[in-house]
């Protein structure tokens, strides 16, 4: 067998996320399928991690298994002129057999962008979520920087995944103000309005992550911000006991990026 690692990004707005699911519409089916119509003989694809519905990706590795050697340059044009425009491959190259996506890094770091606005236009909610609140940035700042460090995110995580403990570390998290331009890359996967010059950002890398655990985290920042949930408060859901009932919605996909992985 023949084996390579591919890094591939997607606007995830479609897809029921990436992992593969009979009759449903997500990134790895249309990927195997591209893979299908060029390779012959049997083929695999795993991914480093899964991605859901609606959500965006700027680095999603995924090692391919083949039965067959490939000629990497002249692969990854091919593989680009039949994907969906959705979905691009921007390198693929060789790998060892003993490679696994899924434990070949120290870290990842994903983003969520979020804007204030009273309106915005359809194609930018695509790619950045807007909560059209007045925030108070300074606070947010503070509970990112609380989260910094092991932490039980109990708290802020969606019920369905199995896992043997709600403990994570959290490397990096700030908040800041961008420019959506600069933070995702210039290409036809990721067109935001050119007067769309400032939006915000949640930037966190970590060693793991629970299910939909950014998207709570953001939701949770935004009652901060608003003055519905003070520094103690957040604090305490951070760091107490698990909660029976959620004081927010988790936050909408579509701002959310799986954004970069650290060997």
């Amino acid at each position: 067998m023949n084996y390579y690692k591919a890094i591939i990004q997607y606007d995830g707005t479609n897809y029921f996320g990436f992992q593969w699911q009979k009759g449903i519409v997500t990134v790895q089916n249309d990927l195997n399928l591209a893979l299908g119509k060029i390779l012959s003989g049997k083929i695999s694809t795993m991914s480093a991690s899964r991605t859901d519905t609606g959500v965006h990706a700027i680095e999603q590795i995924v090692k391919l298994t083949t039965e067959y050697e490939i000629e990497s340059d002249l692969f990854l044009i091919q593989l680009n002129q039949i994907l969906p425009l959705q979905i691009r491959c921007v390198s693929f190259m060789p790998c060892e057999a003993s490679y696994q996506p899924t434990t070949g890094h120290k870290s990842k770091e994903y983003r969520y962008l979020f804007t204030t606005r009273l309106k915005m236009t359809c194609n930018d909610q695509k790619f950045i979520s807007n909560h059209p609140y007045q925030l108070d940035l300074e606070l947010m700042k503070e509970c990112a920087r609380m989260m910094v460090g092991q932490h039980d995110f109990r708290n802020f995580c969606s019920a369905g995944s199995n896992v043997k403990t709600t403990i994570r570390e959290i490397l990096f998290c700030e908040v800041s103000e961008v420019n959506p331009h600069t933070v995702l890359p210039q290409s036809d996967l990721f067109i935001i309005h050119p007067d769309l010059r400032q939006c915000y950002q949640l930037r966190i890398e970590g060693t793991g992550f629970l299910k939909q655990m950014v998207r709570h985290l953001v939701s949770a920042l935004w009652l901060v911000g608003r003055g519905k949930l003070s520094l103690d408060q957040f604090s305490y859901i951070l760091n107490g006991p698990q909660k029976t009932k959620r004081l927010w919605k988790v936050a909408s996909p579509r701002g959310l990026y799986l954004y970069k992985f650290k060997s």
